[in-house]
């Protein structure tokens, strides 16, 4: 078990329930909703699955300027 690789599964909105109960008992994947997506996060697995909604949010949150 210890050469299984990681995946992490990145959802556009909070985490369903559904898919929090499915995943629980894998060890090796990690689900995130968009928000709470960063690079380091991506680095640390071997694949990342993310719906079409987290795509489109985390692009929408690209092109949004930060106010400082």
């Amino acid at each position: 078990m210890e050469n299984t690789k990681k995946l992490l599964m990145v959802d556009g909105g909070p985490i369903n329930e559904k898919l929090k109960l499915a995943t629980q008992n894998l060890h090796y994947v990690n689900v995130l909703p968009s928000v709470g997506s960063n690079v380091y996060s991506i680095l640390l697995h071997d694949t990342l699955v993310m719906s079409r909604d987290a795509v489109n949010r985390i692009v929408e949150r690209m092109h949004t300027p930060i106010n400082r």
